[in-house]
């Protein structure tokens, strides 16, 4: 089995395919992962409760915004797999193109993304990831082309949480109207449909540069905010990033058994 997974900057998700699919989820906040042994206790668990155990996992792939958590996520495949973990990044391994400027600042997690919608729904796509940050993929002809980021709801809410004196912290959800009678709902207006309107705005001119329409899917955390008001989301797709990341491990191992062999 592969342990795979994506280190964000609030949630990290771990995913374990067992060859045939991505059969178990777990989500847990990336401030409970700050040491290999945390790590090793967590996970360990996880795997007892479903009658498994580390012994039988055959590697681990990552995809992590968070760089002073590698190395612990790296220690923890060291000390109890006994092997490296192999991280996503911008190399030969990458099975789509990339035109973008500089192509190592490409987040690993966006990497893993288009990598995952390139295999699973073919080679034009616009990849909307909603959490801490939102980032709009693009996957153009089976290359990635950019694409665009914006702050996630959370985040909004929590920077005007922050830098006001009187405005509160609210439950995000979409409104079905389009003002407010009070300062919760303006919140929710101004955040949440603000933030789907600036994402439909986004994605409606970035389709007219593609000649066939390409699928638009939804991942992340907080994409369930949108994807029930969407008319432009298509898919709905929460581990896609997983996918990716074993997309990635595949390939990594196929060449090294290649050049091995």
């Amino acid at each position: 089995m592969l342990l795979l997974a994506d280190i964000g900057n609030t949630t990290t998700v771990f995913g374990l395919d067992n060859g045939m699919d991505i059969g178990a989820v777990w989500r847990l906040s990336s401030s409970r992962i700050e040491t290999e042994d945390e790590l090793f206790v967590i996970l360990d668990g996880l795997l007892r409760n479903m009658g498994s155990s580390l012994s039988e996992i055959s590697g681990l792939c990552v995809a992590s915004v968070v760089p002073r958590l590698n190395g612990s996520v790296n220690y923890f495949a060291r000390k109890y797999m006994s092997k490296p973990a192999v991280f996503v990044k911008a190399d030969e391994f990458v099975s789509v193109g990339l035109k973008t400027d500089n192509p190592a600042e490409i987040g690993a997690d966006r990497l893993a993304n288009v990598i995952g919608a390139r295999e699973c729904y073919g080679a034009n796509a616009i990849v909307i990831d909603v959490g801490t940050a939102i980032t709009i993929d693009i996957l153009k002809d089976g290359i990635f082309a950019g694409g665009a980021i914006l702050p996630g709801p959370a985040t909004a809410m929590s920077a005007l949480f922050s830098h006001t004196a009187k405005l509160p912290e609210v439950e995000l959800f979409f409104e079905d109207h389009y003002f407010g009678t009070n300062t919760e709902d303006n919140l929710r207006i101004g955040i949440v449909n603000g933030t789907y309107f600036a994402l439909q705005g986004i994605i409606s001119n970035i389709i007219k540069e593609f000649e066939e329409k390409p699928r638009i899917i939804g991942t992340g955390g907080d994409v369930r905010l949108f994807i029930n008001k969407s008319g432009f989301i298509e898919i709905d797709d929460p581990i896609l990033t997983l996918k990716g990341l074993r997309s990635y491990y595949n390939r990594v191992k196929s060449v090294e058994k290649n050049t091995t062999g």
